[in-house]
């Protein structure tokens, strides 16, 4: 196995330490690595407590990826990010096309 899978899930586990629905923090082994393109990642989490399971595409390139090895104290969240994330999702309508710009014209598959 690639030895970055432990820093990509590292990564991953940091931005999403708990579970949405039952809110059980997140261990190592809820998330499994599925496989990988040049800079997508893929996961499927699963909570240990609740069993609701997520897929996770992790688009980390290899700038980041050796930032983050590089890396060994992070900043804190503040309650500044608190409140910034609290106001987005107050006001998000689940668009998430638009969100990440996706214009829907390419449907071919």
């Amino acid at each position: 196995m690639d030895p970055r899978w432990e820093r990509v899930r590292a990564i991953v586990l940091n931005l999403v330490e708990r579970c949405a629905v039952c809110g059980q923090r997140f261990v190592p082994e809820d998330l499994q690595a599925l496989g990988r393109s040049r800079t997508t990642w893929a996961f499927r989490l699963t909570c240990h407590s609740c069993g609701v399971t997520s897929l996770i595409a992790a688009v980390i390139g290899e700038e980041e990826l050796a930032a983050t090895s590089a890396r060994s104290n992070r900043e804190p969240v503040t309650e500044r990010d608190v409140e910034e994330i609290r106001t987005f999702l107050e006001h998000f309508d689940g668009d998430f096309q638009r969100l990440f710009g996706y214009s829907g014209h390419d449907r071919s598959r």
